[in-house]
């Protein structure tokens, strides 16, 4: 079984978790067992976001991190 880790990001404190809610239920359903769910409310450009940081330290070799887009885990800048 592959193992997954679920990072839930909100940049406003208006916004509400429950739309990303869902990608649990497709990753269990993908065949993934879920070790850890992570639920913040920060901005993406922000680096010091605890749950992400908690993440990240968590993460184990050969685990994934599950997220809605790419843009919930960073808003950094792509390297040109």
């Amino acid at each position: 079984m592959h193992v997954a880790r679920v990072y839930l990001r909100v940049s406003t404190q208006g916004q509400d978790l429950d739309r990303q809610e869902s990608i649990i239920v497709e990753a269990r359903d993908a065949g993934y067992y879920i070790a850890g769910v992570y639920r913040e409310k920060a901005s993406g450009a922000r680096a010091d976001r605890p749950e992400l940081l908690r993440l990240i330290a968590d993460l184990q070799p050969g685990e994934v991190v599950v997220a809605e887009k790419i843009d919930r885990i960073s808003r950094w800048p792509r390297c040109r």
